[in-house]
């Protein structure tokens, strides 16, 4: 990437803009580097600041984003692809889980609290319920799904005993007494920000390119079950692969290139796909907030606030509803 200090200094601030709108468009670092470069080099040929020559930095960078992305950088980043994109979902979710939990305990016991060790059991399988959900679907997203649903039931295992072992231990035990909560922050939300940072510093590995046929196949199906492809038009892709390959002799990687990133286009050309991934992000994105606003107002975990907070749950339950309803038309035309 072309170092902010060879543009000129008018330029700076519009090439940042280009940058912060380039962020997360799934363009391999090399093309964006090139083409940086020949904004540079057009910019200093033509004699004119950047913002006169090419306009807004935001709409050239969604324009130059929908040219140079590709679906290999997008398995890349996905948290199928790899353990970094995985471990940073996982450590988000820590810190939002961390951040909420802390908000509660000052909100419900001040700035000091006494820890029962039901509450603390309760907290930690809920902890580990959405942090085995992250790891499913980062398994699932990889086309892994026979590891994913042995994760999940392996992790609802373990949330169902800690619950368990709530109940039968029943309220006041108490683990630690009058606990400062500006201590017991940092140990709560140390673990996942030390993660993240190192993420910070951690390169991102390349996809996998060395493949036997039969791998790349079992991963090319999980690929397809994980975009939510119906089983039918799967099954017909695959015939199709196998076929190919025996009247190419070759092999499937050298034919077709990454299974998880062909998977996703054969899923992005159907229409039926589409619409199954739609209804299932409308679902999650409506159905989500809505349990949490009923846990919020069966808990009374939030004091005062619980009833605001649970409110503001269902609207966006109902605009993310509003919203997959207004664009299924959109992902049905397409």
């Amino acid at each position: 990437m072309v170092d902010i200090d060879e543009w000129p200094a008018i330029d700076q601030g519009w090439a940042m803009r280009y940058r912060l709108a380039m962020t997360g468009k799934c363009v391999p670092a090399l093309s964006l580097a090139e083409r940086e470069q020949d904004l540079l080099d057009a910019i200093r040929e033509a004699g004119m600041p950047a913002a006169e020559l090419f306009g807004d930095a935001k709409t050239l960078a969604t324009e130059d984003a929908a040219e140079l992305a590709t679906t290999d950088e997008t398995v890349r980043t996905s948290m199928g692809g790899g353990l970094k994109p995985a471990l940073r979902e996982l450590a988000g979710t820590w810190v939002g889980i961390g951040a909420v939990a802390v908000l509660i305990m000052v909100l419900r016991h001040g700035w000091s609290v006494d820890l029962d060790a039901s509450h603390v059991l309760v907290a930690a399988s809920v902890a580990a319920a959405f942090l085995g959900w992250n790891v499913g679907r980062a398994l699932f997203t990889a086309g892994r799904s026979g590891s994913a649903i042995g994760a999940l039931i392996a992790v609802g295992t373990v949330v169902v005993a800690g619950i368990a072992s709530a109940a039968n231990l029943g309220p006041g035990h108490m683990a630690a007494s009058d606990v400062s909560v500006l201590l017991l922050a940092p140990v709560i939300l140390g673990p996942g920000i030390v993660v993240l940072l190192v993420l910070s510093r951690m390169p991102q590995h390349d996809l996998r390119s060395t493949w036997d046929d039969g791998a790349w196949l079992r991963r090319f199906r999980g690929g397809l079950r994980s975009r939510l492809m119906p089983s039918k038009t799967a099954r017909g892709h695959v015939a199709e692969v196998e076929q190919a390959l025996e009247w190419a002799g070759t092999t499937a990687y050298t034919e077709f290139g990454h299974p998880l990133s062909f998977a996703r286009e054969l899923a992005a050309a159907d229409r039926a796909t589409r619409a199954r991934q739609r209804w299932a992000v409308t679902t999650v994105s409506t159905g989500g907030p809505l349990l949490m606003a009923a846990l919020i107002l069966t808990n009374q975990s939030w004091g005062m606030l619980t009833v605001p907070i649970a409110v503001g749950f269902v609207l966006s339950a109902v605009v993310a509803f509003s919203v997959g309803w207004r664009d299924q038309p959109r992902m049905m035309k397409r």
